[in-house]
């Protein structure tokens, strides 16, 4: 399986506790084999409620098989890398799996994007094609 991870992806992960689950979005570039990007997730400790905090992400893909670790600005108060590890849906539109910071604590995640679109230019080369020759 090969597919192109890059985009935006929205994404939920679920706490072992009472916590909530917890939204955010990833923006991934896919660099053949490797994958980095940011993503965005409600600060759910910060004065007022509602603020985002961003970590950026670096992982590899190897066949359905993806894991990436994600790190946080140490400046904002969390220290600890969460690594997570899933599988690609057969369509390339879903990743689900497991997050862990080591020795603390884990949950699941899933993370999904549109459906895509073929290339404009994949289109007209169609089009192109099945256009009778004028000669």
């Amino acid at each position: 399986m090969s597919r192109d991870l890059s985009g935006k992806w929205s994404g939920i992960f679920n706490y072992p506790h009472t916590n909530p689950p917890t939204a955010f979005e990833a923006d991934i570039a896919d660099l053949g084999g490797s994958i980095v990007g940011t993503i965005h997730e409600p600060d759910l400790y910060s004065q007022p409620p509602g603020a985002l905090i961003a970590a950026a992400i670096d992982g590899h893909i190897e066949g359905a098989r993806i894991s990436f670790s994600k790190f946080y600005d140490d400046s904002i108060g969390y220290a600890d890398m969460v690594v997570y590890s899933g599988m690609l849906s057969e369509d390339g539109c879903e990743i689900s799996g497991r997050w862990d910071i080591p020795g603390v604590w884990s949950g699941s995640f899933l993370m999904i994007r549109p459906a895509s679109e073929p290339a404009a230019a994949d289109v007209d080369t169609v089009a192109e094609r099945d256009e009778p020759t004028r000669g």
